[in-house]
């Protein structure tokens, strides 16, 4: 299972039949340029400490993090 960038917990995979069955998307948010993940719980205090301010960028490499 991939890691947070930031708390290295393994992220989940999502609920819904299609995580039932192996081709559900897992939680947390990925970086398209780089691949550093978050955690759905990392990124949601990220928005709060970052808030006023961009909280969509990527602590690496300020590429655009997106939900997976």
């Amino acid at each position: 299972m991939p890691l947070c960038a930031r708390c290295d917990e393994e992220l989940e995979a999502g609920a819904g039949l299609l995580a039932r069955i192996g081709i559900g998307s897992l939680d947390g948010y990925e970086c398209s340029t780089c691949g550093t993940l978050l955690c759905s719980d990392c990124f949601n205090e990220r928005t709060l400490e970052l808030a006023g301010s961009t909280h969509d960028r990527c602590p690496a490499c300020e590429g655009t993090l997106r939900k997976r």
